[in-house]
């Protein structure tokens, strides 16, 4: 394993162990500690088995070998944009249903949640769209060797292409799966299964899995855009759906999805108990 994912893993350890509080002091979480970890879970996920299992997903949507070597090529980008995602996306969903509870007096419906969770996903899109661009950049033999901020600058404003995809297809359903459905699939699997921490994993990987399947075409036509750096063979989102059908059928609108449903099916129980134990936090 290359030296930054060794150091980023140390950074993570020490990070979570100075953010948590030592069992003497028995006493939860403060905002900014759950917060902190909370980025550390993100990046954790993609440290270990996120960015393998992305990496492996471009290259199935491009049509290339796999090469194990390589495949923590841009991890830094994934990594660095994955922390405030997790991070503060919690923040803000808890955040906006308290605002809108104390306007309209009562708990939010299962509709509202939705439509909040939703939001919530498009702001983290501002954020994921840009890392997975420089990450694609770097993984592509030609830009071999360059720096993640030297992709930034050639990249420029081709950093947010294929937001549109991105952010209505693929993160809002996103942050709809793991904020509302995975909650919802624990509780029922809680019926069947006494260990809370066990309902989690099968509630949470369920859930996570119809996400996967769900938001897949956005991920295919974010990567699809976001490897045509000029766009001139995919220029827009429709036009990039339509090319897709005609060349590969509705299977082309999934290709990755096995490798993407691996990894949401492991992160989202993850963001389901960071999610659970930070919500007490920020309604305090």
């Amino acid at each position: 394993m290359n030296m930054k994912f060794t150091y980023f893993m140390a950074f993570c350890a020490v990070t979570t162990f100075g953010a948590y509080p030592s069992q003497e002091k028995q006493r939860p979480l403060t905002l900014a500690e759950s917060t902190v970890i909370g980025g550390v879970v993100g990046a954790a996920e993609v440290a270990l088995p996120g960015q393998i299992l992305s990496y492996g997903m471009n290259k199935a949507i491009k049509k290339e070998k796999f090469v194990w070597r390589d495949s923590y090529k841009g991890f830094a980008a994934n990594a660095v944009g994955q922390m405030p995602i997790t991070a503060v996306q919690k923040v803000v969903q808890v955040k906006g249903s308290q605002y809108i509870e104390v306007l309209q007096g009562c708990p939010l419906s299962d509709g509202q949640k939705v439509g909040v969770s939703f939001a919530s996903g498009i702001g983290g899109a501002f954020i994921d769209t840009p890392s997975n661009a420089v990450q694609l950049y770097l993984q592509d033999k030609s830009n071999s060797g360059k720096s993640t901020w030297r992709a930034v600058k050639e990249l420029k404003r081709q950093c947010f292409r294929g937001f549109a995809s991105n952010a209505f297809i693929k993160e809002g359903p996103f942050a709809v799966g793991y904020q509302f459905l995975a909650p919802k699939g624990t509780q029922a699997a809680l019926q069947y299964v006494e260990i809370p921490e066990v309902a989690t994993a099968f509630g949470g990987a369920a859930a996570g899995v119809f996400t996967a399947v769900l938001t897949q075409p956005g991920a295919v036509l974010r990567n699809k855009m976001q490897n045509d750096t000029a766009g001139t063979t995919y220029r827009a989102t429709w036009q990039t759906v339509q090319k897709i059908l005609k060349e590969e059928g509705w299977k082309g609108l999934f290709t990755g999805l096995k490798q993407r449903g691996t990894r949401v099916a492991f992160a989202v129980p993850l963001y389901v108990m960071y999610g659970a134990a930070l919500e007490g936090q920020i309604r305090k």
